[in-house]
């Protein structure tokens, strides 16, 4: 699918965050530092739901790219992903899908991963995968254990993850084209 649509569904994350801030700053109160923790947490869940909406249309959009029998399958297969969007399912994912495929996820993960810990110190997988985390921990527990800043600065590490996943797809769909 092409990076834009992806950004279509981030650009949503990110107005999210400005209404969220617009509506209940963070210098409002003690009221206000509650409900914000709650806002926080609230904010995980709609992240991790965007990242199973891209999950499945990035593969839905490859699958239907080789044949439009296929897409149907696989948006059938992968409608209810339930929360199964972890680095390891992705690469699981993507072995269903071709060793090609897997491959070039892997070892894309793996160089941008080291880039961006070398120069910005920020393991991009592991942002990833604490959007879900605390999504899980409010989801199940109520657990407040991020702030609204935190969650969209984790956020805009955590999707490269998306990209990458993306990328290694689109590069095989258009060779397969």
């Amino acid at each position: 699918m092409p990076r834009q649509d992806l950004d279509v569904h981030f650009a949503k994350i990110d107005a999210l965050v400005s209404e969220i801030n617009a509506i209940v700053p963070a210098n409002g109160g003690y009221q206000s530092v509650q409900f914000r923790a709650d806002l926080a947490g609230l904010l995980v869940v709609a992240i991790a739901a965007t990242y199973e909406t891209c999950v499945k249309e990035i593969m839905s959009t490859y699958a239907t790219a080789q044949h439009v029998k296929f897409g149907g399958f696989t948006g059938r297969q992968y409608r209810k992903l339930n929360s199964k969007v972890k680095v390891s399912d992705l690469k699981s994912y993507c072995e269903l899908f071709g060793p090609d495929i897997c491959s070039t996820f892997r070892n894309r993960l793996k160089a941008k991963k080291k880039r961006i810990l070398d120069s910005r110190g920020v393991n991009v997988e592991m942002s990833y995968e604490q959007i879900l985390t605390w999504r899980h921990d409010f989801a199940h527990a109520w657990n407040r254990n991020t702030t609204i800043e935190e969650a969209a600065m984790t956020h805009r590490a955590g999707k490269i993850i998306l990209y990458l996943f993306n990328e290694a797809f689109e590069q095989h769909w258009q060779a397969d084209a």
